[in-house]
C-alpha cells in the first residue's frame, strides 16, 4: 500500500488543497503530512500538481504553503458563466412556497428593470410584469433595490434618465425624493414599493450581490394590500432578504 488512506489521486489533491485553503495559519509541509495522512513522497507529489496548476502557492522563506492565485481566476470565471436564474431557482421557489405570493427575478437593463424569472402567485393577482417585460426603476421595489447599491455615478446617471411618470398618488416623482429613499434602503437593505408602481399592490425587494459587491439583481416578493397587514409586510420582508443573502452567497458574496 503507497498510502495510510485510501482514495483516488484526485480525492488526495483536494484533501491538501481543502487543508491549505481553510488553516488558519499557513502550514508547512510536516504539518500537512500529518493532516493529510499521507507518506511524505505521496504528499510531496500532490503539492507538486496543486502548485503546478497554481493551485497553491509556496513561500520559500516562511517555507509555508498559501492558497493559490489560480483559485481566483477559476472562481472568476465560474462565477461568469452563473446564470443567475439557475442559481436564484431554489431561494426563489422557497419563498413562494413560504409567501404564497408572487415572486420577481429581475437585473437593470440600461435605465430600467426587466424582469428575469417570475413564480405567480397561485392566489389570484393580475400584476403588469412578465418575464421578458420591461419596467421603471424609480417606482418599482427591484428596481429601487439594484439602484440603491450602484456607485453614485452610475446612480446619478440612471436618475437622470427617469421619467418620473406620476404612476399612482404615491409615486415619488423627484430626483431628491427618490434618492432620500435610496439612502434608507441603502442603510436597511430592503426596498419597498408602498403602491408606487400600482395602487392596491405592495412589493419587498432585495439586492443580490455578487462576489465584487456589486448589486446584479433584485428579488421581490409582492402582494395585493388588502393581503398585507402590517405583520404580514413585516414577514415578507425578512424573508426576501433571507432569500437575497442566499443568492447572493451562491454567486460568491460575503457578508
Amino acid at each position: 500500500m503507497e498510502t495510510k488512506n485510501s482514495g483516488s489521486s484526485l480525492s488526495k489533491a483536494l484533501n491538501m488543497l481543502n487543508h491549505v485553503c481553510t488553516s488558519p495559519v499557513p502550514l508547512r509541509f510536516a504539518e500537512l503530512v500529518e493532516l493529510s495522512e499521507l507518506p511524505k513522497a505521496t504528499a510531496h507529489r500532490q503539492l507538486n500538481t496543486l502548485l503546478e496548476h497554481g493551485l497553491v502557492r509556496f513561500d520559500e522563506h516562511k517555507q509555508a504553503y498559501y492558497p493559490g492565485y489560480g483559485l481566483l481566476a477559476l472562481a472568476h470565471r465560474t462565477w461568469a458563466n452563473l446564470d443567475i436564474r439557475d442559481v436564484a431557482a431554489a431561494p426563489m421557489r422557497e419563498l413562494w412556497s413560504s409567501t404564497q405570493e408572487t415572486i420577481h427575478l429581475a437585473v437593470l437593463d440600461g435605465a430600467e428593470v426587466i424582469y428575469i424569472d417570475k413564480l405567480e402567485s397561485p392566489k389570484s393577482l393580475r400584476l403588469y410584469s412578465a418575464v421578458g417585460k420591461k419596467g421603471p426603476v424609480y417606482c418599482t421595489g427591484v428596481g429601487k433595490a439594484m439602484l440603491a447599491f450602484l456607485p453614485d455615478d452610475k446612480q446619478q446617471a440612471v436618475i437622470e434618465h427617469q421619467a418620473f411618470f406620476r404612476h399612482t398618488e404615491h409615486t415619488l416623482t423627484t430626483p431628491d425624493a427618490l434618492k432620500a429613499n435610496l439612502a434608507q434602503i441603502r442603510e436597511q437593505g430592503i426596498s419597498l414599493d408602498l403602491e408606487e408602481h400600482e395602487m392596491g399592490i405592495k412589493c419587498a425587494a432585495a439586492p443580490i450581490f455578487n462576489s465584487r459587491h456589486e448589486a446584479v439583481a433584485a428579488i421581490s416578493v409582492t402582494a395585493p394590500a388588502f393581503r398585507t397587514s402590517d405583520e404580514v409586510y413585516e414577514a415578507m420582508k425578512n424573508q426576501v432578504k433571507d432569500a437575497a443573502n442566499t443568492i447572493s452567497k451562491r454567486l460568491g458574496a460575503c457578508d
